[in-house]
């Protein structure tokens, strides 16, 4: 992998020296590679004549430049598209970590012409290894072929024997198939049975509770009419008192209703995550089980020394393997979500709705109140009756709103959510055995069956080939082809590490110019990246000022990036040659700043202005 640096030192432990403008930090970028690197710096100097002597404070801001030591442009060395971006501006990374990436289709590919490339050396090995032969000189080559023989001769009974394992599997894998249906049916029945007489309980309960609910808010109204007629003078006052009553019960109903919605949508949601867990650990079970078969077949050598142009199928092995991985982050999700769910809601959501209820309660407490004042009249006797019956029928109130409020928080969600989640996962591994069945019931598949009578032919060819005696032709093709393999591998390698855009020091990422998906243009710079503990300070100090300072003179420095830090600094150099910008006389003055720990200086820090204490 390349690497440009765009500023180099002049000299071990020299901080390069730039002038800053008062546009200093938008032309940060294109200073930061040395405005004055090619002055000559004198450290110990006197300074020119100094114009005629003017009030001065003790103190005086310089415009300065703040400049980054160490810095590198990196680039791809191939081209394709962008794939994942892994860090943004200001992002600190280590040396070796991965910054981006090309398109996962060409790493992809590349990985694929790797594998292809490394089956490619292993078959022209193995073809070298089969020309030479039992009839070899070399004692190892002709052991090796001893060894190939031997194999050869144990893969073609290996070929045989499962090829009647096969078929006698068959009729075993068949009745399992059938007896794993019926318990899945049965299971599924179950769990359904379940489901169903659980929710029929709750409606039950449900809606003797609203129908007790409904009677005692009548008779409350029957005995509040009682005690509105038996004081007439009172009406208009009471009317008003029971009309806010009514409302305040309403809000009051709607804000328990709101409150209980919490934990509803909670055990929807959590009843959802266990359905999706469910599903995701079925079709990671599936995935898995026809990896195992491919790759059962993978170790029983069927793809070894194939002729007629049938090659290992490395596609399909990595679609299946991939088919795995996705399953097994689908499971890892959802087993996630579903341990923050259970946890329950937070606690957050309900403080409103809380503050909410309490504060209806509170209010429908005082109009109640209230009322039982502006009830008072004559013939306390028979008032004090009515208004018993109101309290009797209000606290037969309570204990229905109560209830109710009890059933209506709805089914016990974590129960009903369990019931659910075994009915789907029931549901699930029906449809499984039945698939499973249906696919065993169509019969021996005859191209497995042909595959299997076929590796015992090439089983068969490849051991009387094994026997055969060398062919000098034919070793030497073998091993330029072998060379050539080696070299593609090699290529094919290079080709996939340059796909990598890795940072070459620990720094600061200070510029991405690179999206997912843009096009890459090989050695085009598409990330900066700087070292923000190796930083240095330049400004223009003006000729009034200059003979106020020497080397070492201390100071400070703020950036607009971090307007509550100042960093100390002291003067490190002073330019000889003079600068004149818009009439003004000045000097470029280098210094020495001290990050302290703990602060990272951004990438992009603005406005820099130096401080200097002589």
């Amino acid at each position: 992998m390349r690497f440009s640096r765009i500023c180099s030192l002049s000299a071990p432990h020299r901080p390069v020296m730039v002038s800053l403008t008062v546009l200093g930090a938008i032309a940060l970028i294109a200073s930061a590679c040395g405005r004055f690197s090619n002055e000559t710096a004198e450290p110990t100097r006197s300074a020119p004549a100094r114009p005629p002597a003017q009030t001065e404070s003790r103190e005086f801001d310089v415009p300065s430049q703040l400049i980054f030591g160490e810095s590198a442009d990196l680039a791809f060395e191939i081209s394709g598209e962008v794939g994942d971006v892994n860090v943004s501006v200001g992002d600190l990374v280590s040396a070796g970590d991965v910054l981006a990436t090309v398109d996962s289709e060409t790493i992809r590919n590349l990985r694929y012409e790797e594998s292809q490339s490394l089956y490619q050396i292993d078959k022209i090995q193995d073809e070298l290894d089969g020309v030479l032969g039992l009839e070899s000189t070399d004692p190892l080559v002709r052991a090796r072929a001893e060894g190939n023989l031997a194999k050869a001769e144990l893969k073609l009974d290996i070929s045989r024997d499962t090829l009647d394992d096969y078929l006698l599997q068959y009729d075993v894998d068949l009745g399992a198939a059938r007896k794993a249906v019926a318990d899945a049916e049965f299971s599924l029945d179950q769990a359904e049975d379940a489901v169903s007489d659980f929710a029929d309980m709750h409606g039950e309960s449900f809606a003797a509770a609203l129908s007790r609910r409904s009677e005692a808010r009548a008779r409350l109204n029957d005995a509040r009419d009682a005690v509105t007629d038996f004081l007439p003078l009172h009406n208009e006052a009471v009317a008003g008192l029971e009309s806010s009553i009514a409302k305040t019960e309403n809000d009051l109903d709607q804000a328990r209703d709101n409150l209980r919605d919490f934990d509803v949508d909670h055990a929807q949601r959590l009843a959802m995550a266990r359905v999706r867990l469910a599903e995701a650990e079925a079709l990671l079970e599936n995935a898995e089980d026809a990896f195992a078969e491919f790759h059962v077949m993978l170790i029983d050598g069927q793809f070894v020394g194939l002729e007629d142009g049938r090659n290992f199928d490395v596609v399909k092995f990595e679609a299946l393997q991939a088919a795995v991985e996705s399953a097994k982050r689908d499971v890892d999700f959802w087993e996630t979500e579903l341990s923050d769910l259970e946890a329950g809601p937070k606690e957050v959501d309900f403080i409103g709705a809380r503050a909410t209820v309490a504060r209806l309660e509170s209010e429908l407490e005082r109009l109640n109140r209230q009322l039982r004042e502006e009830l008072v009249g004559p013939d306390q006797t028979e008032l004090d009756r009515l208004e018993a019956n109101v309290l009797v029928a209000q606290e037969t109130l309570d204990r229905a709103e109560r209830d109710f409020a009890e059933i209506e928080r709805g089914i016990d969600q974590l129960q009903l959510a369990s019931l659910e989640a075994g009915a789907a996962s029931a549901r699930l591994a029906l449809e499984a055995a039945e698939s499973r069945l249906a696919r065993l019931e169509e019969g021996i598949d005859q191209a497995v069956l042909a595959d299997l009578n076929q590796e015992i032919v090439t089983a068969r060819e490849a051991r009387d080939e094994l026997a055969a005696g060398p062919d000098a032709a034919a070793v030497a093709l073998a091993q330029a082809n072998l060379d050539n393999a080696k070299s593609d591998y090699d290529e094919i390698v290079e080709d996939l590490e340059h796909s990598y855009l890795r940072a070459p020091f620990s720094g600061m990422v200070r510029l991405v110019t690179l999206k997912e998906g843009d096009v890459i243009t090989v050695d085009a710079r598409v990330i900066q990246l700087v070292d923000p503990t190796n930083i240095s300070i330049s400004g223009l100090v003006e000729a009034n000022n200059v003979e106020r300072i020497k080397v070492g003179t201390p100071g400070s420095v703020t950036v607009a990036a971090l307007p509550d830090i100042a960093l100390d600094a002291q003067v490190l150099e002073i330019s000889s040659h003079a600068k004149t910008e818009r009439g003004v006389i000045s000097f470029p003055v280098e210094f020495a700043v001290v990050v302290p720990s703990g602060v990272t200086i951004p990438p992009n820090p603005g406005l820099v202005t130096t401080t200097v204490r002589p």
